[in-house]
């Protein structure tokens, strides 16, 4: 098949400062092929420049918001009990766990896999209850409506979460129900990417057979459908919608361009 314009960068690299690659950490020897290291892995010309240093990424943050994943299943239920009931107390939160999958599960080994995705959340839950202020102030950093749900989204897998980290973003320029609503969105499209991308290619399908709608109008729709998820664009924008893939890309890296600063006011 012909290949596919190349894509942009996920936008939650943006997020990400710019941090130089070193330039002579290493060479191939010409004859071998071999590589030979001929500095530290990392230099620290960034760091006498005043540049941002590795240091200061939340790596693990970041991580987490690639391959994005949501509590299913009835998880997020049985998490915000488990930390009202809880907070912070680990022990509590097993017990809740537990009698949450009483005679629910039909082997010990499904009982304790299920415990201990149960567990996972939990730890999520408790660091965003720990963040939601940072959360905010990322938020607010971004200007464009899809960028700030994006990036609710990014910190907040917790519907509790979201609304109090949405709330703190809101309080001077409002819209408060819009970005909740878009938080939402964005959660499912980024954490089910391919059947967001299935219903947004038949809508897209559909929209250029009756040909009411410009092919600008309906990349724009496609985006916001995905949430700027590249893994969702990539499947819409494939097969006979190739061609709009080239505007769906600068469209996103418009969107998510550092450069956008947030409107001032309410």
């Amino acid at each position: 098949g012909v290949a596919m314009a190349q894509g942009p960068l996920p936008p939650q690299l943006h997020s990400i400062p710019s941090i130089s690659t070193p330039t002579s950490s290493w060479r191939r020897d010409a004859s071998s092929g071999e590589v030979i290291l001929t500095a530290s892995a990392l230099s620290s010309d960034a760091m006498m420049s005043g540049g941002p240093s590795p240091g200061s990424v939340d790596w693990l943050h970041q991580s987490a918001c690639l391959g994005y994943a949501v509590p299913v299943d009835g998880q997020e239920g049985v998490v915000e009990a488990a930390f009202r009931r809880c907070r912070y107390d680990a022990t509590c939160a097993d017990a809740v766990m537990r009698e949450s999958l009483a005679g629910s599960c039909g082997t010990a080994v499904e009982e304790a896999d299920r415990r201990e995705e149960l567990l996972a959340w939990w730890c999520r839950r408790c660091w965003e209850d720990r963040h939601t202020k940072e959360a905010a102030e990322a938020v607010k950093r971004q200007g464009d409506p899809l960028a700030r749900a994006f990036t609710l989204a990014s910190w907040c897998r917790f519907s509790t979460t979201a609304r109090r980290t949405s709330h703190q973003a809101n309080v001077v320029r409002g819209g408060n129900a819009d970005l909740l609503g878009s938080w939402q969105q964005c959660r499912d499209a980024r954490s089910r990417p391919a059947d967001t991308a299935a219903r947004t290619s038949a809508e897209l399908r559909q929209a250029l057979a009756e040909g009411d709608t410009g092919e600008t109008a309906l990349v724009a729709e496609a985006v916001d459908a995905c949430c700027a998820d590249v893994r969702c664009l990539t499947r819409v924008f494939q097969g006979a919608h190739q061609g709009l893939a080239p505007a769906a890309w600068q469209l996103v890296n418009h969107r998510f361009s550092p450069a956008k600063k947030p409107a001032e006011g309410p």
